[in-house]
């Protein structure tokens, strides 16, 4: 199954242009265009067209969702944040510029790239809507669904990373001023993404139900796919936005509604709610009982669609395209990476930069129980030495470490610093095959169900909309989103209320590169990372722990991780609040370790002040830089027909 889907083919090489020269080469057909888009297989071949450039150089396979991503926010950090490479820090602190290399770089930009799906999957749609005949032929039909939401997705992204876009709905050889096509406000985006994702779900079945191919396949467009998608563009159609006073305004801008109107918010929310009752009535089976489950499934190459939580993923082909564990998982130094090598379970020497952290000030909303931290993120990076630098003493090193000789090398996380708790929803342990390079291959995860649930219970309080959409599905949201609370092992909410979405959406959603865009939609993106901040600083001095009743030494213990093949830091006591002093039965001899976590305080390394633990640029550009620019190589070639806002 992952073998079809893979977007690495020679074949699949070709640019999609006109309907009529559409395989003009020899391969795979020297038919006519009313031949080839009334033939399932070859339409299929040209879907995978479309897949192929998410696995293109600077764009999915190794920077977008890899850490380069401006993943600071109030509940994420990058560790390039605080380095001098420029390539990692400028997306981080939203400070990007026209010409940031990492990004302006000819052709291999996201820019390129996403406009390359919109112009393959228009002229698939426009091949089969005119010669291919979808009402007898549900694999065609199926397809039709598949292009109209590929190209929704590479749309919803554009809208995401650059505000107002050109909006070109049909392929270049139909309308040739496509190529030049102006900038416009995103609110037509957003219509028309309405249309096209309800055409999407009307045309595609459910997962298991698909044709061909895609059958039961996660990493292939399906009904729940383009029902999930609609739901994430109409909350943020609903929402608000970053907005130039006028789309040609290059300086002036404010935070205010992408609708005016209120009626439409309402219309556009009770949309959102039918779209993930759809699902949730449908696919309530979808839930994993294991919140572990669904990354472990992703790390280990599962694709069965009906066995998986999430409803699509990013397909990348094995070892030649991707590089999530590369960049999300727990870094492992460049000297563990070659002493681990080995010894951490089908870890064979990948790359590892180690780009995402826990913010701080996530870590102490956790409830104690919450079975979703010890998942979410973890207190040390593999080591594999003698570990004399984590327990100095020889006996207590044997304690801690049941039936390894003091003085044997053995695979343990050692403990870091405050501000490198790593996130730790994709690790190199839970993969199913060896990884002896950065391109992993592992698929990346786009919308999993409870995403869906959680967005449900946002449309039907209204959301930050200020208004009250109408629940006709039958659905409680209480319900929907105390659902996501079971798994987690934490207490059911009585009501619901934006405090509570945003919230249980950080607990839930951590390290999924969905958090800046949330705040983004609820327009509070600067206010709560500027909060986070106020809290990360307090957290950094000794007065500030003691208000807020924080310890300086965290206790645990070491447990064997079959899975691993390693030392695990486990049953951690001192990192939250009250938890200041060793309990009695927290002894050497038992094997607790007692480790002074380093924040840094006056006269030493302040691991959490503004040098060493930078989250924003300035808070001017927190406003000002949310979204990109277009780089300068696009706006050159544009004839005048594009231009950045924003100050940029």
């Amino acid at each position: 199954m992952k073998a079809t889907k893979y977007i690495v083919i020679s074949l699949l090489a070709v640019v999609l242009v006109g309907c009529e020269d559409f395989f003009a080469t020899t391969s795979p057909s020297t038919q006519g265009a009313d031949k080839v888009f009334n033939n399932a297989e070859q339409t299929e071949l040209a879907i995978y067209g479309i897949y192929q450039q998410m696995g293109q150089n600077r764009g999915y396979r190794n920077r977008i969702n890899c850490g380069y991503n401006g993943f600071n926010t109030d509940i994420e950090w990058s560790m390039g944040s605080a380095g001098t490479d420029i390539a990692k820090s400028a997306p981080a602190l939203y400070d990007l510029t026209p010409t940031y290399a990492q990004f302006n770089n000819g052709q291999n930009t996201l820019w390129y790239h996403l406009n390359a799906m919109a112009e393959r999957a228009s002229s698939i749609i426009e091949g089969i809507e005119s010669y291919g005949d979808i009402e007898n032929n549900d694999h065609l039909r199926y397809l039709l669904g598949e292009a109209y939401f590929l190209r929704s997705f590479a749309y919803y992204e554009k809208v995401k990373y650059w505000g107002d876009v050109p909006a070109v709905f049909s392929s270049i050889a139909r309308d040739p001023d496509g190529l030049t096509a102006p900038k416009v406000d995103r609110n037509v985006v957003f219509d028309q993404l309405r249309v096209d994702l309800r055409k999407a779900a009307e045309y595609m079945p459910w997962s298991p139900e698909c044709p061909g191919p895609a059958n039961n396949n996660v990493g292939r467009g399906n009904k729940a796919a383009a029902l999930a998608l609609l739901a994430r563009a109409d909350l943020m159609y609903a929402g608000k936005a970053v907005r130039p006073t006028t789309v040609e305004d290059p300086v002036n801008y404010s935070v205010e509604f992408n609708i005016q109107d209120p009626a439409l918010r309402q219309e556009v929310l009770e949309e959102v709610m039918w779209a993930c009752a759809e699902i949730i009535k449908n696919e309530d089976y979808k839930l994993a009982k294991d919140f572990a489950q669904p990354f472990k499934q992703i790390c280990s190459d599962v694709v069965s669609y009906k066995d998986m939580e999430h409803i699509w993923v990013m397909p990348f082909a094995d070892a030649a395209r991707g590089q999530i564990l590369n960049y999300n998982a727990p870094k492992l130094s460049s000297t563990a990476q070659s002493r681990t090598k080995g010894h951490l379970r089908n870890y064979n020497g990948c790359t590892s930069n180690g780009q995402g952290c826990i913010n701080p000030y996530l870590v102490f909303q956790y409830e104690p129980q919450d079975k979703r931290k010890d998942v979410t993120f973890v207190l040390g990076q593999w080591e594999y030495d003698k570990a004399t630098g984590t327990i100095s003493d020889a006996e207590k090193r044997e304690a801690a470490f049941e039936n390894v000789p003091a003085n044997d090398d053995r695979l343990y996380q050692k403990g870091v610093k405050i501000s490198n708790l790593y996130l730790a929803k994709f690790r190199f342990e839970w993969a199913a095959r060896e990884l002896p390079q950065a391109d992993d291959g592992v698929d990346f995860p786009v919308i999993r169900y409870a995403d869906v649930l959680l967005m449900f219970a946002e449309a039907a309080i209204g959301g930050v909309a200020e208004v009250s959409p109408n629940n006709t599905t039958g659905l409680d949201p209480v319900e929907q989103l105390n659902k996501v609370r079971n798994r987690a092992g934490v207490a059911p909410v009585a009501a619901l209320d934006m405090e509570v979405i945003k919230k249980e959406r950080a607990l839930e959603l951590c390290g999924e590169y969905l958090r800046k865009w949330d705040l983004m939609r609820w327009g509070c993106l600067k206010q709560e990372v500027l909060k986070a901040e106020a809290f990360v600083r307090q957290l950094s001095t000794g007065l500030g722990r003691t208000q807020l009743q924080i310890g300086d030494t965290i206790f645990y213990q070491y447990k064997f991780d079959e899975v691993a093949n390693g030392w695990a830091i486990s049953n951690v006591y001192g990192l939250y609040p009250g938890e200041t002093e060793r309990q009695p039965h927290m002894t050497s001899e038992d094997g607790w370790v007692a480790k002074v976590i380093l924040y840094g305080d006056e006269g030493t390394t302040n691991h959490l002040d503004d040098k060493n633990y930078p989250m924003y640029s300035s808070e001017e550009n927190l406003e000002s830089r949310q979204y990109w620019p277009i780089w300068q190589g696009v706006l050159d070639l544009s004839e005048g027909s594009l231009w950045n806002n924003y100050g940029y």
